[in-house]
């Protein structure tokens, strides 16, 4: 712990003097910079500030990490947790967290990098809140701490969900939860495990402090900054895993005011950029800093080009996939009887292949070889894929590169309107006596998901209740958003893959 908390203190350092303007390092060597003067106006606050957005998703160059952020925590958070599959082992990647190796190993690297890269935003943020101190608040100095005081509670949220039992199922007065850090100064010593009621107690602190101080703040440049409304949004969140209802759905609807859900064609687009309808918050990735085949459209997207993607087609559970209603259009994020390149045997009838040759194992959608490869081209030129990549039954087609086929860069989605709704709707149920409040909210949400407008959504159709439904809701939308895992910790649920289509005979060495 000790070494990771020094090492952020000089991570940031070296942030903080590079986003420094071109004047102020001119006047003051780089190797002579110190924290205080590179953090000693707002603006040079502003672009130390710039350095943790770059740090949500830039590759790390930390030791051996060399991981994307939340490229790389995202759908980590996502494989292992019932609902987004892989086809077969591909490269590799994550197929130990697949399989409940790695959670369960506490020395395992993607436990270190996980717990290394939220202590870099923390002790990051920690010097420019503690730089601030004496400062007077002008609005661009409200905007800077808003931001910083949302990172230090989103962080240390992220933390003790993934590191210590759900607070709404353990002991949270006595159960061990991780080092709340509010400071980072020499000797850069690292600090006990607090409990999960006193890490919770920090967040709320935090993120009302940043909600304050964004009630005086000057506007934020874009959706890669955060803003009063992803403010309301971590608030949401925070309140959510706690239990906290009555809290959880005020900031979630606050969060959701002045932004409208997406249109189809926006849906489909291949929620691949930051400036879309429903983003409150995103990384912008920059070309020229990009993480490539380290970024998050390699490791979840369709037609990004790299090995992760071309071989090894990502799918949605079955079962869940039949809960969805044939008048969503959610329905056509996932192709159902897409060809199963993965384990497809042909029966070769002369000397040669032919295009009547039977299928005879691994894809009942095809009679013969000529169908099964007309159906795969389609696919391919659709979504914008080369002739080296593998399809596979119930595959994703939710996350696409603008420019498919290439590795060219795409930005990082953090946090959708979407997720309000579904955030506002479950903990308006959970308060009781407030279902048709409820229902008004999941119905505003799937209303706008329908293919037939004039056909209303029914929240009795699946013949659930009303929490399980707005579950089921949430499973579908939020699909491979890096939500799942959390949401079955806060459900206490366990894992379920019978009639998923996930296969437990594959196995592979994790590189």
């Amino acid at each position: 712990m000790i070494k990771h908390i020094k090492k952020a203190a000089i991570l940031l350092l070296a942030v903080s003097t590079f986003g420094c303007s071109e004047s102020f390092l001119e006047t003051y060597p780089t190797d002579s910079v110190s924290t205080a003067e590179a953090l000693s106006s707002p603006k040079n606050m502003m672009a130390a500030l710039n350095g943790v957005h770059r740090a949500m998703y830039g590759q790390s160059t930390f030791e051996d990490y060399s991981l994307a952020a939340e490229g790389y925590i995202l759908p980590m958070m996502e494989y292992g947790a019932s609902d987004a599959l892989h086809s077969t082992s591909g490269n590799g990647w994550f197929r130990w967290n697949l399989r409940w190796l790695v959670h369960t190993d506490p020395n395992d690297s993607d436990m270190e990098y996980v717990w290394y890269h939220h202590y870099n935003i923390i002790g990051s943020v920690n010097n420019i809140i503690n730089a601030a101190e004496g400062m007077t608040v002008t609005p661009e100095l409200a905007n800077v701490l808003g931001q910083c005081y949302a990172y230090r509670a989103w962080a240390h949220h992220r933390l003790v969900t993934l590191y210590a039992k759900s607070y709404t199922y353990g002991t949270p007065s006595s159960d061990k939860g991780v080092p709340v850090m509010t400071k980072t100064a020499s000797p850069y010593e690292g600090l006990s495990r607090g409990t999960v009621e006193d890490v919770y107690t920090q967040c709320e602190a935090d993120i009302k402090k940043s909600i304050e101080y964004f009630a005086e703040a000057s506007k934020p440049e874009d959706n890669s900054h955060i803003s009063l409304n992803t403010a309301n949004g971590i608030a949401a969140r925070i309140a959510l895993t706690k239990g906290d209802y009555e809290n959880a759905a005020i900031y979630a609807n606050a969060a959701r005011q002045g932004y409208s859900l997406m249109s189809e064609k926006e849906y489909k687009s291949g929620f691949n950029n930051f400036e879309d309808t429903e983003v409150l918050w995103a990384g912008d990735i920059i070309p020229d800093q990009t993480t490539y085949y380290r970024a998050w459209f390699y490791y979840i997207g369709t037609n990004f080009n790299g090995s992760q993607n071309r071989g090894n087609p990502k799918f949605i559970n079955h079962e869940l996939y039949n809960l969805i209603d044939d008048n969503d259009y959610r329905q056509d994020m996932w192709l159902e009887t897409a060809p199963n390149v993965v384990d497809v045997e042909f029966e070769q009838i002369g000397d040669e292949p032919s295009d009547d040759d039977p299928v005879i194992a691994g894809d009942d959608n095809y009679a013969t070889r000529g169908e099964f490869w007309d159906a795969w081209e389609v696919v391919i030129d659709e979504y914008d894929m080369t002739g080296s990549f593998y399809t596979y039954p119930y595959m994703s087609v939710k996350f696409l590169n603008e420019n498919g086929g290439t590795i060219d860069p795409d930005d990082v989605l953090y946090m959708r309107v979407s997720e309000m709704y579904l955030i506002e709707a479950e903990a308006l149920a959970m308060q009781g006596g407030k279902d048709d409040e409820a229902i008004a909210v999941i119905s505003e949400l799937a209303n706008a998901r329908r293919k037939d407008e004039s056909v209303a959504y029914d929240v009795t159709a699946r013949g659930l209740s009303l929490i399980e439904e707005i579950k089921v809701q949430r499973r579908i939308e939020l699909w491979g958003e890096g939500h799942r895992w959390v949401d079955m910790k806060r459900y206490d649920e366990a894992l379920d893959l019978t009639n998923s289509g996930a296969d437990e005979n594959i196995v592979s060495e994790r590189i």
